[in-house]
């Protein structure tokens, strides 16, 4: 069997440590009931329009541009978006900054050849996630509507933050 070395410490037993625990009580808990005919404090909350009068100072500095973020596994169809999107925000007079191309991330699969012996052979897949930012200043209510009407090629995923 398992034997206790004589020098090891000696743990409490499980007994010793439930009743110690007993009158212990969690924090979630604190704010929800009273412990030892106490009433728990509940946490200050901060003025609310503190929050909206900077949010609202944020979104008039961000109405000031417009961020559009793609990702895709083709090139070709990265381009082609980007190309739309230029174009139709030339063609609302709004000024361009971009397509700036962001670092590829590549995802390696390693992946056994055959299922059951064979273990050092091994082949490499991989998929590159290509990225590009376009960064649309003073833009118009008629650029932010073009840009919500096009038609950009499939597999591209767009991110706009305004």
């Amino acid at each position: 069997g398992i034997h206790r070395r004589a020098d090891a410490p000696r743990l409490p037993s499980t007994h010793t440590m439930a009743s110690a625990c007993a009158g212990m009580v969690s924090a979630a808990s604190l704010s929800a009931r009273q412990v030892n005919g106490v009433r728990a404090r509940q946490p200050v909350r901060a003025p609310v329009r503190a929050a909206f009068a900077v949010k609202a100072d944020a979104a008039a500095v961000a109405a000031q541009k417009i961020r559009i973020r793609l990702k895709s596994f083709e090139v070709k169809h990265m381009a082609a978006a980007c190309d739309k999107i230029i174009e139709a925000a030339k063609a609302t007079e709004a000024s361009i900054s971009g397509p700036v191309p962001l670092p590829t991330k590549r995802r390696i699969y390693c992946v056994l050849r055959s299922p059951h012996v064979n273990k050092d052979s091994r082949e490499h897949f991989e998929t590159r996630t290509h990225h590009r930012l376009i960064d649309v200043h003073q833009p118009t209510a008629q650029t932010i509507d073009a840009l919500m009407g096009l038609e950009l090629p499939a597999g591209v995923e767009i991110e706009v933050k305004l």
